[in-house]
C-alpha cells in the first residue's frame, strides 16, 4: 500500500470515529443536562418478534384533539402528516406528570411563554394529531418486556429534552419505581 493510500484510509477511519463518538458525546449530553420530565404511559402491544423484546410506549401528550372554537380548529387544521410539531409541556397540578399546553410549528411561537419544548413528528392528522416523538421504543433484556406489558397501565417515563426540542427516554418507572435492567 502507498503512502498516500494509507493516509487516506487512516484519515477515513479517524473521521468515522470522529461522527460515532460525537453522536455519542450528544446523546450523552442530552441526558445529562436536559429538562427532565415524567410523562404518563398509556398501555400498548410491546411485543415484536423481529426485534426482540422491547416496551411501546405511547403517551398521553402524543394525541392532540380537535379544539371546539374556530380558532383552535385553524391551527389544528394547519398541521398534516410528516410535519414537524413543537408541543410545550407543563406539569400538571396535583401530580407528577407534564401535560400539553400548546403546540405550534416552529419552537419560536412558544418560547416566550413555556420553558420545556419537545420537537415531534406529525404522524397523522385526522380527528386528532397523532405525534411521534422518538421516545416510543424501549429495548429490554430477554424475557423482561411481558413484566413490563402486565403493568403497562402504571408505566411512565423519564425524558430528557434538549432546548431545542431533541430528546431521549432516560428511565422507565412502573407504579412509580424505577425499572432497573442490569
Amino acid at each position: 500500500m502507498s503512502s498516500r493510500r494509507k493516509i487516506i484510509f487512516i484519515t477515513a477511519v479517524i473521521l468515522q470515529a470522529v461522527v460515532l463518538l460525537s453522536m455519542i458525546a450528544k446523546q450523552e449530553l442530552l441526558l445529562k443536562h436536559g429538562a427532565k420530565v415524567i410523562l404518563k404511559c398509556v398501555p400498548v402491544d410491546p411485543r415484536s418478534l423481529f426485534s426482540g423484546d422491547y416496551v411501546r410506549l405511547n403517551y398521553e401528550i402524543s394525541e392532540i384533539r380537535k379544539g371546539e372554537t374556530e380558532s383552535e380548529q385553524k391551527k389544528f387544521n394547519d398541521f398534516s402528516e410528516d410535519d414537524t410539531i413543537y408541543v410545550a409541556l407543563v406539569m400538571n397540578k396535583g401530580d407528577r406528570f407534564y401535560s400539553i399546553a400548546d403546540y405550534a410549528k416552529t419552537a419560536n411561537e412558544l418560547n416566550n411563554n413555556y420553558n420545556i419544548i419537545l420537537k415531534g413528528t406529525v404522524d397523522g392528522a385526522y380527528y386528532a394529531l397523532r405525534i411521534r416523538y422518538g421516545l416510543e421504543s424501549y429495548f429490554v433484556p430477554q424475557n423482561e418486556g411481558k413484566d413490563i406489558e402486565t403493568d403497562m397501565a402504571e408505566v411512565s417515563a423519564e425524558v430528557s429534552i434538549a432546548e431545542d426540542g431533541r430528546s431521549a427516554l432516560s428511565r422507565l418507572f412502573i407504579a412509580g419505581k424505577e425499572v432497573k435492567f442490569y
